[in-house]
């Protein structure tokens, strides 16, 4: 999904207004306006005020939800800037199940409202470090069903 995408179904599964997105991008480390915001937030290119959202925001608001849910990483010494890596549905998936503190049983069940379901080779294959031989890119549908599964269990 593109990182403008993901930013808004991410906000709308939350219910998460401006200022709580500010509040935890800055969580994250990463300086966002009021005008940078409303545009990461503009789905398509072809909408007025788009501002491609760049893979670093992204990652640096799923770490800063992480720290806002959870608290911080004891282990982890400072929070320093996120690299602008590479992006990809399983790494949003697995932040997310983090910040969420989510269990396979949870996830499942979250999955099923969108009536998807995955077999636990599928699930554990999406979980895993990048570059193991059973590694597998969480869909498009998987990772939109997952949020649709969070948004419904809010209310």
């Amino acid at each position: 999904m593109k990182t403008n995408v993901v930013l808004k179904k991410i906000q709308m599964s939350l219910a998460l207004t401006e200022s709580d997105m500010g509040r935890i991008f800055e969580k994250g480390d990463y300086t966002v306006t009021p005008e940078m915001l409303g545009g990461f937030l503009v789905e398509s290119p072809t909408e007025e005020g788009y501002l491609k959202c760049p893979n670093r925001a992204v990652l640096a608001f799923l770490e800063g939800l992480i720290i806002d849910r959870r608290g911080p990483n004891p282990k982890k010494s400072v929070a320093g800037t996120v690299p602008d890596t590479t992006l990809d549905n399983s790494d949003v998936f697995k932040k997310l199940r983090i910040a969420l503190d989510l269990h396979e049983e949870d996830i499942q069940i979250l999955l099923q409202h969108s009536d998807v379901y995955l077999e636990k080779n599928d699930f554990s294959a999406i979980f895993r470090k990048k570059g193991h031989k059973h590694y597998k890119v969480c869909s498009d549908p998987v990772l939109e069903a997952f949020l649709h599964g969070v948004e419904l269990s809010r209310g």
